[in-house]
């Protein structure tokens, strides 16, 4: 075999192998740094000359849109989730974003792209997730109010996404019941919880 073959060959598997290696490194150093609620710092990991190489563009606004997310950053997170759902991926991608949307549009009270994004997962999520959220967007937007009991009934779990979730849904109940004094108590307590575990705010240079 001809040297310069041997030596392209050798070029090409080296290349591969710093390409994966920079991807792990890069994912479990994001992982960390999520983590510990250091969102600056995923943003200038993610901002490198080689985590742009190694990582497609989809990941790419797909973590950025995630950091923003949880920093409370919401302009920030919708622009990059605008790119993602134009953005071409697979179905397994395609079923993900559909539902990180939908409560995002939630979450921001956006009720036409919240009901957009219902409608899509429709045919492709599982019965328990299309019912948990068709329940939130009928609490959220229609004034449904009659799972209050049942809700406050599981306000004792550890999971405080699921509270702070909780929270939010019983304030929409109480206020559609006219209940407005429960209403502003558990938007309160929701609001007392996302401060608690409030990152440090992320640079507003960022892009």
């Amino acid at each position: 075999m001809p040297f310069w073959i041997v030596l392209f060959i050798c070029v090409v598997v080296a290349y591969f192998a710093v390409t994966e290696g920079a991807k792990k490194y890069f994912d479990m150093k994001l992982q960390v740094l999520f983590n510990l609620g250091l969102y600056q710092d995923c943003i200038d990991l993610l901002d490198r000359k080689l985590a742009r190489i190694v990582m497609s563009t989809y990941k790419q606004y797909y973590l950025r849109f995630t950091i923003y997310e949880a920093a409370d950053m919401d302009a920030y997170a919708d622009r990059m989730l605008d790119h993602l759902l134009e953005m071409p991926c697979s179905d397994k991608q395609r079923r993900q974003l559909a539902v990180r949307a939908f409560n995002f549009y939630i979450k921001t009270g956006d009720r036409k792209r919240a009901a957009s994004m219902l409608e899509e997962m429709r045919p492709i999520v599982s019965k328990g997730i299309l019912a948990d959220s068709q329940l939130t967007y009928d609490i959220v937007f229609c004034r449904r109010h009659d799972k209050i009991d049942e809700m406050e009934a599981m306000l004792d779990t550890s999971d405080l996404g699921l509270r702070g979730k909780l929270y939010l849904l019983l304030s929409y109940q109480y206020e559609s019941s006219g209940n407005k004094g429960e209403a502003l108590r558990y938007r309160n307590l929701e609001k007392q919880l996302r401060d608690a575990h409030r990152p440090p705010t992320i640079k507003q240079n960022t892009h």
